[in-house]
């Protein structure tokens, strides 16, 4: 099963296609350009390097954020357009679970991380003094959630946690100081290049949920915009 996974929500703009589990391509870019200008030109050269056309693709997954509400509506408005056009499922993936999943990939085996020792927490800026965040544990190869998606002040989250953190996402480039300066956890970072979602992680992730039994209606799929009152993404009208 072919897979195309997209994540616009950030500042790093990742397209990857894979088969079953294997990846077949792989491409990220940050920059001067727009993700308006550089998505579809990726997408081009993602299909190009796996040998496949978008006609090829059996699933569209796409990064469901929260993030900036301008970057996802682009990645979410091609991926939707491209599941009603093709007649093919779109599954949306929270972006905190797959910036997650980066911790799990790096502590794969590490006993601190898998028997609950560390609790990984990816934590985005979401400006007005707010992060998004979720607090997750490590469930043997497993990720699982523990709390909701949060839209919250730092010194707020800090108050949900206890114990040796690891900490993921541009959010460490802002609160770090605070961060470390918390008596209740001990605050571990991961490196930067960590910080933001993969779309291979973002396209396994869509076909597990898709397998499980997940689908999302391409007319109403909508972003996971955790300032909801602020802004909305209107559906696509459906065929008469």
């Amino acid at each position: 099963m072919i897979t195309l996974g997209v994540d616009t929500s950030t500042e790093f703009l990742t397209v990857s296609v894979i088969s079953g589990n294997k990846v077949l391509s792989d491409y990220n870019a940050i920059g001067r350009l727009s993700h308006s200008a550089l998505l579809v030109p990726t997408i081009q050269k993602a299909l190009r390097k796996a040998r496949k056309k978008l006609k090829d693709v059996d699933l569209f997954a796409v990064g469901m954020g929260p993030g900036s509400f301008t970057g996802l509506r682009i990645g979410v408005t091609a991926m939707r357009a491209f599941s009603i056009a093709l007649n093919k499922p779109i599954i949306g993936v929270p972006t905190l679970d797959a910036i997650a999943y980066n911790a799990l990939e790096l502590y794969s085996g590490h006993r601190s991380l898998h028997n609950g020792g560390l609790t990984p927490i990816p934590i985005l800026d979401a400006k007005k003094s707010q992060v998004y965040a979720c607090i997750y544990r490590i469930d043997g190869d497993r990720l699982v959630r523990n709390s909701d998606y949060l839209l919250e002040p730092v010194e707020r989250l800090m108050k949900r946690l206890e114990g040796d953190v690891l900490f993921l996402g541009d959010g460490i480039a802002i609160y770090k100081d605070k961060l470390m300066a918390e008596k209740t956890i001990k605050a571990k970072f991961i490196e930067d290049n960590r910080w933001f979602p993969k779309a291979s992680v973002i396209a396994k992730l869509g076909l597990e949920m898709f397998k499980s039994g997940k689908r999302d209606d391409p007319y109403d799929l909508e972003p996971l915009y955790l300032y909801a009152r602020d802004c909305n993404v209107m559906g696509r009208p459906r065929p008469s």
